[in-house]
């Protein structure tokens, strides 16, 4: 059975790892903006800015449910 829990630092890890791939995806789509001719690349730069945008929104509700989280254990008590 796996823990449904993972440690803290585990979740921090993986946080600040989404965080730089999103960065990465950021600084390619500002590169691209300026040799992107085709219709297909300012599709994919429009899907890559979606991405980022809720992948930040997800990743910002995760930390306040997980600040949260100690809390409402506590609560349970």
């Amino acid at each position: 059975m796996t823990d449904a829990n993972p440690p803290a630092g585990l979740c921090d890890d993986l946080a600040r790892l989404v965080y730089e791939l999103l960065d990465a995806h950021y600084d390619t789509a500002r590169l691209a903006e300026d040799v992107a001719e085709d219709e297909r690349w300012h599709t994919h730069l429009a899907y890559l800015r979606d991405l980022q945008r809720i992948a930040r929104e997800v990743l910002a509700t995760a930390s306040a449910e997980a600040e949260a989280w100690p809390s409402r254990a506590s609560d349970h008590r």
